[in-house]
């Protein structure tokens, strides 16, 4: 009887050990810089992250980047980015956070999207603000830079890709 007693804050120390380093294990597979957040849903929009099946959004969810983005027939998407911008995303519409880097006390500024499909309502913030060369929108038949506060994206289906050009990752810089 004594040893169990002797053993018991043991049997705790390595369950709190073991579930201490199995959920820190499930926070270091998350990117741990996110880019932006989910603000407001219709739907059931959803979010794939690298080969990973894609996932439904929620109101509040964090955006990273590389994440692929999806709205069905009936279905929108608004997100706030880092740096104030405001996405909204149309019926059917692709959009992948292909860059994004919001460090504005160093020069490093990015804002790199990409609309497959569909169509994406976008009020700039601070990125463009700083530095308008470094946001710009890709679309499978241009690239747009961006040099005003708002604008439209629409991409129809079919449309065939261009070849797109590497994106600035400084303020002012290539």
């Amino acid at each position: 009887m004594n040893n169990y007693y002797l053993r018991a804050p043991f049997r705790v120390l390595f369950l709190t050990v073991a579930l201490a380093l199995s959920s820190g294990f499930a926070l270091a597979s998350e990117p741990d810089n996110p880019v932006g957040s989910v603000k407001s849903i219709e739907g059931h929009p959803m979010v794939t992250r690298g080969a990973a099946a894609p996932k439904p959004l929620a109101p509040g969810q964090r955006i990273y980047e590389k994440d692929v983005l999806t709205t069905g027939a009936t279905e929108t998407l608004g997100l706030i980015m880092r740096d104030n911008s405001l996405l909204s995303l149309g019926p059917n519409t692709k959009l992948v956070v292909e860059r994004f880097l919001f460090a504005p006390e160093k020069g490093a500024l990015a804002s790199i999207l990409r609309v497959a499909k569909g169509s994406s309502a976008v009020v700039t913030g601070e990125i463009a603000k700083l530095s308008p060369k470094a946001m710009q929108i890709h679309t499978p038949t241009s690239t747009i830079g961006i040099r005003g506060t708002h604008f439209l994206v629409n991409v129809e289906e079919g449309a065939e890709a261009a070849p797109t050009e590497p994106a600035p990752t400084e303020a002012g810089g290539r």
